[in-house]
């Protein structure tokens, strides 16, 4: 029963992740909508957009793909970035320095800045971090 019930949590939370990326370069010309796994279209605040592009240099806009994924490690204050290497390199430029992991502050100020780009979810084995 307990099984059946922490299954159905995990359904959820993994309902609520993305489903479609787009970069950058095509967030800028507008494709700022995107399909969740659970079929509900979630908007990217355009401003939210303009800051991120303006962070990041222009060489990366093709490459980089948002919204980011970031997940919570079972260890107290650790994050990791899902997805490849160039959205690790995209994260890495905000927060100022490259790292296998977050931490809960840099987590903060990302969320802080980029609320609509930036989703949390849990480590599971049902989730690969290098897609």
């Amino acid at each position: 029963m307990i099984d059946k019930i922490f299954d159905l949590g995990f359904k959820d939370v993994f309902s609520s992740l993305p489903k479609e990326f787009v970069t950058i370069n095509d967030a800028l010309k507008g494709k700022n909508t995107i399909k969740l796994v659970n079929g509900i279209a979630h908007q990217m605040k355009s401003e939210e957009i303009e800051k991120l592009s303006s962070n990041i240099p222009i060489y990366m806009w093709s490459m980089v793909k948002i919204p980011f994924i970031i997940v919570k490690t079972m260890n107290v204050g650790e994050y990791l970035i899902s997805g490849s290497e160039w959205e690790k390199r995209g994260i890495w430029t905000l927060i100022g320095r490259e790292s296998d992991s977050l931490t809960t502050v840099d987590v903060e100020e990302l969320i802080k800045k980029y609320r609509s780009i930036i989703f949390i979810s849990l480590t599971s084995s049902f989730m690969q971090l290098d897609e």
